[in-house]
């Protein structure tokens, strides 16, 4: 898809990701590493004993290396001339960090796109604040939300916090450069990991503005109002997960789950037949007793605990049950389902080295499939190459070449008034003119239509009260929800902001000719029914693209389109089934997380970045076609190293709670207050010697990093102690001011209150039409010409039927009345 395009990576291994996403998804990728390579070559495990860092040869596969010392004034000379003929420039660090003049570099080359990924933005008041992964995740709320509640909050144990940055950086690149294509200039495109990993809290930042307490962590689980809902539960063999809810959404599964049990003997008719749709409610309201819950958690538990992790999930499978078995690396290496859809790469790590498999591509594109990229390069072994090859002609369909290598775009024309306002002033965004039809629900595929509306697309959500969405009937809801049902939740305000709103009945011929319309009308279509469902219903892509050749259709779910694992579900079932429910957890306990259905917060930026490749492919060919998404599939590309260890080392990964392979101290640690943390991290030397200092313990100064993991125990017992005497915005200005990388552990008030939030407008106020003004979340990432926007809530069932009917299709309003009298309209 990205075959034309050019990309120097000066990342290091926080960015690292965005490079590889481009390069499967075609583009020529320049790994551009300081002396001594990337850090990314140095993080642990490795292959081996002597082999390469797996970060290394998980994230920088398929990728040319050229090892250049940007400080240095011939590096410098070097890194210009292969600017000069890029297309894109990443970069990864803290902005104090950046090795070249931005504005230089833009002024020199207009229609270059320079993407950058910091820990919190490239300007306001926390943007070189000391960082890790560690505090990043701190600062995102999802830390508050995972973990058990005796303990402190719990990390993944592979760093997730700059990984969403990352692959929010390759979106954000691909958002530009689809605008460049009309414009023939470039931007800058800021992406600050701690906005991108707040989407892993799914919109529980809100709950506060949205009136409803901030939730607490619940383990293997989720808090309901005053309710804990169990989903983690025992096998005869490990664990599994079970989606345990109750509401409309749900009144099919868990039924399934207890009618399961009763035939096994395992519960009695009365439970069986328990009204499980309206249980919260009668929880609430006394008609059910307080520990009624816990009784039914019981009672899974023992069912589940006699029984094999496969068992369980092949009966799960059999009854529409949501279960998934808790799977270690080494159990994910395995997946069959995995192997039938063909996910594994099979080579060497490095040039001339043993083949073993690793995570392919992350999608399946019918027309233009994404790349098999080869081994991870040496250090500098394409330096030599990249610097004597000629000259390119850096693609760029709206303008003349010259436009990218120092030359002013061509001017305006002469009746254009000199003073016309500037891009962002004038409201433009990348993806206007873009015509999506949205048939998504719950989390990851809106997500992906929530990004294209956020840049300019007209985004026509459809929607049923037939099969409501689940988003609409959990937290955060607002109390006018009483008044207004499914129409005042915050989780589908924020994960549909700024689309318009449509109920079609599929059931009726009208319903069905105005979904034609819309399909034809369409650029994009996505859905996320269960794998082939959507084909079966009579709209697959075949059949769209007969009426509307040029058509990009992208599905989504949980195991993608093909193979044996037909599992109904949401993404904490992926979360478990494919190993991050592993990963994250203490030594001595079962898996704790992450917080809620993960994977429908990661699998999004896959389809995006996908997505506009392929948007960028048909511009420049005619050419739609079909993108599978299987959200699990494209998660792992985040465990990567993990699934590495395993499948090269033989090694599940350790579990370590909130320590770390190569920090110490690190962790989350208490100060003054209820349930109320730091996260700390210690990343060389230099930052210990003067945590000892501050510790009152400069003996303990000068061990090294080795002799610190060796006595992590006991330096974690030192720093609790100092943390537990001061509060929470003391200890970490304290921390800060000594250079030592530290945030609160933020929930949703915190979050809602940040200033580095705040200035960067990550909270926009709306306008919801049942609730009144209410916050919802801003675009992940800022565009420095072209920005995105928000121009609403979520829309209420049906709320834009007219305007969609008449604005868009065309309808005159007798047509509109004859649907609204056969009962097409909901």
């Amino acid at each position: 898809m990205l075959a034309p395009y050019r990309v120097l990576d000066c990342t290091d291994h926080r960015g690292h990701l965005a490079g590889f996403l481009l390069a499967q998804l075609g583009a020529d990728v320049v790994l551009v590493e300081p002396h001594g390579g990337s850090p990314a070559r140095r993080l642990p495990p490795f292959a081996g004993a002597d082999g390469p860092s797996l970060w290394h040869v998980a994230y920088n596969r398929g990728k040319r290396s050229v090892e250049l010392d940007l400080h240095d004034p011939v590096g410098h000379r070097a890194f210009d001339a292969l600017a000069a003929n890029a297309d894109i420039v990443l970069w990864s660090g803290r902005p104090a960090e950046l090795p070249f003049d931005l504005d230089a570099l833009t002024t020199r080359n207009p229609a270059l796109i320079v993407g950058l990924l910091t820990p919190f933005g490239m300007d306001g008041p926390k943007a070189d604040w000391h960082e890790s992964d560690l505090t990043v995740c701190a600062a995102g709320c999802q830390l508050a939300l995972t973990g058990d509640t005796d303990r402190p909050p719990l990390r993944c144990g592979v760093p997730q916090g700059y990984a969403h940055g990352a692959a929010d950086l390759a979106v954000g690149v691909l958002y530009a450069l689809n605008e460049r294509a009309g414009s023939a200039l470039g931007q800058v495109v800021d992406v600050s990991a701690q906005a991108s990993y707040l989407q892993s809290s799914f919109a529980y930042a809100l709950n506060q503005a949205w009136a409803n307490a901030p939730l607490g962590r619940s383990g293997e689980g989720i808090n309901v109002g005053p309710f804990m809902l169990r989903w983690g539960y025992p096998a005869a063999d490990g664990e599994v997960s079970i989606t345990f809810l109750f509401g409309a959404a749900f009144k099919e599964f868990t039924p399934n789950l207890f009618r399961w049990i009763w035939e096994e003997g395992g519960c009695d008719e009365a439970t069986r037949d328990k009204p499980f749709e309206e249980l919260i409610v009668r929880l609430l309201d006394g008609r059910e007793p307080a520990d009624e819950l816990t009784r039914l958690a019981d009672i899974v538990a023992r069912f589940t605990a006699t029984r094999t992790k496969a068992e369980l999930l092949a009966e799960a499978r059999r009854r529409r049950v949501l279960l998934a078995p808790v799977a270690t690396p080494l159990e994910v290496m395995d997946n069959e389902h995995l192997a039938e859809r063909g996910l594994w790469d099979v080579g060497p790590l490095v040039p001339g080295g043993p083949a073993y498999r690793r995570p392919g591509r992350f999608l399946i594109a019918s027309r233009t499939p994404l790349r098999r990229l080869g081994p991870a390069p040496a250090l500098g072994a394409h330096t030599e190459e990249v610097l004597r090859e000629v000259p390119r002609e850096p693609i760029d369909a709206a303008g003349p070449a010259s436009t990218r290598t120092g030359t002013a775009p061509a001017p305006a024309p002469s009746d254009a008034p000199s003073d016309a306002p500037s891009d962002a002033a004038a409201g433009r965004r990348p993806l206007d003119g873009l015509k999506v039809v949205d048939l998504t629900w719950s989390i990851a595929g809106p997500y992906v239509g929530r990004g294209l509306a956020d840049m300019g697309a007209t985004v026509v959500r459809v929607e049923t009260q037939q099969r409501i969405d689940v988003t609409r009937t959990v937290m955060p809801l607002h109390p006018l929800d009483a008044q207004h049902p499914l129409e005042c939740g915050g989780l589908f305000a924020n994960t549909n902001a700024g689309k318009l709103g449509i109920e079609l009945d599929l059931g009726t011929d009208a319903g069905r000719a105005v979904l034609w319309d819309l399909l034809r009308w369409a650029d994009v279509v996505l859905e996320s029914f269960s794998a082939g469902a959507f084909g079966r219903m009579g709209f697959g892509y075949e059949r769209i693209a007969e009426v509307n050749p040029s058509v990009i259709v992208l599905s989504s779910c949980l195991p993608g389109q093909t193979g044996s694992l037909d599992l109904p579900g949401y993404g904490n079932l992926a979360s478990a089934l494919f190993g991050f429910h592993a990963t994250t957890r203490w030594p001595d306990r079962p898996a704790a997380g992450p917080f809620g259905a993960y994977t429908d917060t990661v699998s999004p930026r896959f389809g995006l970045s996908a997505l506009l490749a392929a948007l960028d492919h048909r511009r420049r060919t005619g050419e739609g076609q079909y993108l599978d998404l299987s959200q699990a599939e494209a998660s792992l590309h985040f465990l990567a190293p993990a699934l590495l260890d395993a499948e090269i080392n033989g090694h599940d990964w350790e579990p370590l709670g909130n320590s770390d392979a190569t920090m110490a101290p690190h962790g989350v640690y208490p100060v003054r207050g209820e349930d109320r943390w730091v996260a700390l991290a210690c990343e060389h030397d230099t930052a210990w010697k003067a945590l000892a200092e501050e510790l009152g313990q400069p003996q303990l100064a000068t061990p090294s990093t080795a002799e610190r993991l060796d006595r992590r125990t006991e330096l974690d017992g030192l720093v609790a102690q100092w943390t537990a005497r001061h509060g929470e915005e003391e200890a970490v200005r304290r921390l800060q001011d000594i250079g030592v990388a530290s945030h609160v552990v933020q929930n949703s008030a915190e979050c809602l209150t940040d200033p580095q939030l705040a200035h960067r407008g990550h909270y926009v106020l709306v306008e919801h039409p049942f609730v009144g003004p209410v916050p919802v979340e801003g675009p992940r990432m800022r565009l420095s010409r072209t920005p995105g926007r928000v121009n609403g809530p979520g829309p209420g069932y049906g709320q834009h039927a007219f305007e969609i009917l008449s604005d868009l299709l065309g309808y005159d309003a007798e047509r509109i009345a004859d649907i609204a009298a056969a009962g097409a309209l909901g």
